[in-house]
C-alpha cells in the first residue's frame, strides 16, 4: 500500500504542481485547492498509471470539502490516504475478476 500511496502522491504532486514533500496521507484535497478540472485530471492520470478504471461522472462532480463529496463511484475521496486505499481496491477488484 505504501508504493500506491507513493505514486498517488507523484501524481498529485505533478497535477497541483504542488512540492512532493508537502503531501502526507492525511493531506485534504480541500486544503490543497482541489477544483472539479483538478480532480478530473487526477482521476485520469491514476487510471492511466495503475491501468484501472475509475467509475466517474464529470457531470456528479463536487469540489471536495463542499456540499456535496465527489465519491468517484467508490465513497468518499477527501485525502491522498483515502485516494491511494480506492486505488488499491480498484486493483485488488481488477485481480479478481
Amino acid at each position: 500500500m505504501a508504493a500506491i500511496t507513493d505514486e498517488v502522491r507523484q501524481i498529485v504532486s505533478k497535477q497541483l504542481k504542488i512540492p512532493l514533500e508537502r503531501l502526507t496521507p492525511d493531506t485534504a484535497l480541500q486544503e490543497l485547492g482541489v477544483e472539479s478540472l483538478d480532480l478530473i485530471e487526477m482521476v485520469f492520470a491514476l487510471e492511466e498509471k495503475f491501468n484501472i478504471s475509475i467509475p466517474f461522472n464529470a457531470n456528479d462532480t463536487a469540489v471536495p470539502g463542499k456540499e456535496h463529496s465527489s465519491s468517484l463511484g467508490l465513497g468518499r475521496l477527501e485525502t491522498i490516504g483515502q485516494i491511494s486505499s480506492a486505488v488499491q481496491e480498484r486493483m485488488e477488484a481488477k485481480a479478481s475478476a
